[in-house]
């Protein structure tokens, strides 16, 4: 028998030689889509594209590079609903994140009979198979970015989903109900039923804590970065991702560095540029870029303004499977 014979045999039996090395699947790129053109498209379908039919109304962002999706384990979309409007309730394995790019104090998200308003800047937490829904009653439409681990769930195939038996839930906690039991004092015979507990992080609290330490020294790499973390523990955000904010100060260039992350950006404020393994991407505000693993990239704020990045990534995922490793530039 020829090894070509034995090649032949493997094939017809769905079998593969190690000698005979597979083509690699397709590499994920670097890629910056512009507020612009999601905007424009969110306006379209809010008058094109009825709720009551789709029970979202979302644009997702797509990789070229990929085909479907913006990466290999982040899903990032854009969601907009109308004054009036209801997103149905319904819950999931794929943890999710909404980041307020429009909203107003009328305007909520429901997470386990908990209403939380969704102003501009906001961050909400939707932790993993938590009822959820969303209502508009501010008298503009409210836009939203939604960050979900369904690409990495969907791996494991444990993406399931399960419609509430209404279409809005019951609200059963005061307003802020977390934010109180979760704050720097506790409840003693209260605990909460989620380990990773739904929360809004709210946008002045933020960004108070960016200007308190504009004028520290800030991270050679990322300047002023900093981490949402559990309310409970201190730790990431989410289990499988994480959610952070840095501000670049006018004319600030950071030093280049990599990580096995996968990273996706949303310029909420300012305008800058990114240069990521050679190839810059001059980005400005709403716009968002996406930086693969283990790609050397430097941002810089070109501008005599701040400019705040808002971003996610998946190192807790990678910390959790001892995956994670991080190079930064020494010279």
């Amino acid at each position: 028998m020829q090894l070509s014979d034995l090649d032949q045999w493997l094939e017809e039996r769905n079998l593969n030689g190690f000698w005979n090395r597979q083509p690699r699947s397709s590499e994920v790129k670097p890629y910056l889509w512009k507020w612009a053109d999601i905007y424009e498209g969110l306006q379209r379908a809010t008058e094109l594209v009825p709720m009551e039919q789709t029970g979202r109304r979302v644009i997702q962002l797509k990789n070229p590079s990929l085909g479907m999706g913006m990466s290999n384990t982040i899903h990032l979309s854009l969601q907009a609903v109308n004054p009036g409007e209801i997103a149905r309730a319904h819950r999931h394995v794929a943890a999710a994140i909404r980041f307020i790019v429009k909203g107003s104090a009328n305007s909520f998200t429901i997470v386990e009979g908990e209403r939380f308003a969704m102003e501009e800047g906001d961050l909400i937490t939707t932790p993993n198979w938590t009822w959820h829904d969303h209502y508009n009653g501010s008298t503009e439409p409210v836009i939203w970015l939604d960050g979900l681990d369904a690409r990495l769930v969907g791996y494991f195939g444990a993406l399931l989903t399960e419609d509430f038996v209404q279409q809005r839930q019951p609200v059963e906690k005061p307003d802020s109900f977390s934010s109180k039991i979760l704050g720097h004092v506790r409840p003693t015979w209260m605990k909460t039923e989620h380990p990773i507990p739904p929360f809004r992080y709210r946008w002045d609290e933020t960004y108070s804590t960016l200007m308190t330490l504009k004028e520290s020294e800030g991270d050679p790499f990322d300047d002023i970065r900093l981490q949402y973390v559990n309310p409970l523990n201190g730790g990431p955000t989410l289990p499988t991702f994480s959610c952070e904010l840095q501000l670049l100060r006018p004319g600030r260039k950071t030093r280049s560095h990599r990580h096995t992350c996968t990273t996706v950006y949303n310029a909420f404020r300012g305008q800058g540029v990114t240069t990521i393994e050679q190839e810059t991407f001059h980005w400005g505000q709403g716009d968002f870029f996406l930086i693969p693993p283990w790609r050397w990239h430097s941002h810089e704020n070109t501008s005599a303004q701040d400019a705040i990045l808002f971003s996610i990534n998946d190192s807790p995922a990678m910390t959790a499977m001892g995956l994670y490793r991080e190079e930064g530039d020494t010279n």
